[in-house]
């Protein structure tokens, strides 16, 4: 549950690790718990690694396919960029 400070931190690890390039934060609709945690997720990924963050909120459902193929390919140019 929320505030979860070890989430973030071991997403930031994973981000060294890994060596990424971006992250995608890919929240199901209506899950605030995770919801609220993505702020300081975005915070802490932008001001520590220096890394684009891509919030993403999802019922997956087909009616936003075209909205989340738009911002995922723009936000791929970011990343190539």
């Amino acid at each position: 549950f929320s505030p979860n400070t070890e989430r973030v931190e071991n997403i930031g690890k994973i981000v060294k690790e890994y060596n990424v390039d971006g992250v995608v934060h890919n929240i199901l609709q209506y899950c605030h718990t995770y919801n609220v945690e993505s702020y300081p997720l975005k915070q802490r990924i932008e001001t520590r690694h220096q890394l684009p963050t891509l919030h993403l909120e999802t019922d997956y459902s087909e009616s936003d396919i075209g909205q989340l193929q738009t911002r995922i390919e723009a936000f791929l140019e970011l990343i190539e960029s």
